[in-house]
């Protein structure tokens, strides 16, 4: 996955055109774009309508069984969860986004990163800051955080390291910065990288629509897509 298809999102994220069918002006994150399989809130599934997907509330959780999802947080901030994981939301704020992993494996790309909003992961004792755009994750078993590109601040009441690209660390016992391979993937890795494309393709269409209309947007949110059944 690279950060090209991010930005294109980026650019174009906030712009909304006559057709397409519905925007969401939202000041909270948390919104569920898209889901594969079985995923759950709060132990009920989540079912699929076309540009009606639940907003996660505070304190809600997100599980997955057989399945995949993936959350808008901040605009430009994405959080793919894989099989059998779970998160649960600390705080939907755009300006201190807080989620808990308690599960499985948590993929966040950061196409953009405004400095009025905040991306944090908590892992038992570990908060973890997103810093800069780039892609991140959280494997909770055994507990390892790696950034495939970026940076990010990771502190307990003990500890604190930052991480740059290619670097991880093992939150138990005592951390210790290791390097890893960027390139090395597996099926969450791909599966992200294959929305990040889809998000790409929407986002050219709307701002290829909006030129051509001759119309501008100018307020922050969410715009559905029909044709490709995403935000």
């Amino acid at each position: 996955m690279t950060h090209r298809l991010g930005a294109v999102f980026a650019a174009v994220v906030l712009l909304c055109t006559a057709g397409y069918a519905q925007s969401v002006i939202s000041a909270q994150s948390g919104l569920i774009n898209y889901v594969e399989g079985q995923v759950y809130v709060n132990g009920s599934q989540v079912e699929r309508h076309a540009g009606l997907y639940p907003q996660l509330k505070e304190r809600a959780e997100l599980t997955t069984e057989d399945g995949r999802v993936e959350v808008l947080l901040n605009p430009g901030v994405f959080l793919r969860l894989g099989e059998n994981s779970a998160i649960r939301m600390i705080s939907t704020r755009l300006i201190d986004t807080r989620l808990e992993v308690l599960q499985g494996s948590a993929l966040l790309e950061c196409a953009e990163l405004p400095k009025d909003n905040a991306a944090t992961l908590v892992f038992k004792d570990a908060t973890i800051s997103l810093r800069k755009s780039g892609i991140y994750r959280l494997d909770a078993e055994p507990g390892v955080f790696r950034v495939h590109d970026g940076e990010a601040l990771v502190e307990s009441a003990n500890q604190r390291i930052t991480l740059n690209r290619g670097k991880l660390v093992n939150l138990t016992g005592v951390w210790a910065v290791e390097k890893f391979d960027t390139k090395a993937n597996d099926a969450l890795y791909r599966w992200s990288h294959r929305r990040s494309g889809y998000l790409a393709m929407a986002n050219v269409a709307a701002a290829k629509s909006l030129v051509d209309s001759g119309r501008s947007w100018t307020s922050a949110g969410w715009l559905w897509n029909p044709w490709l059944s995403l935000y």
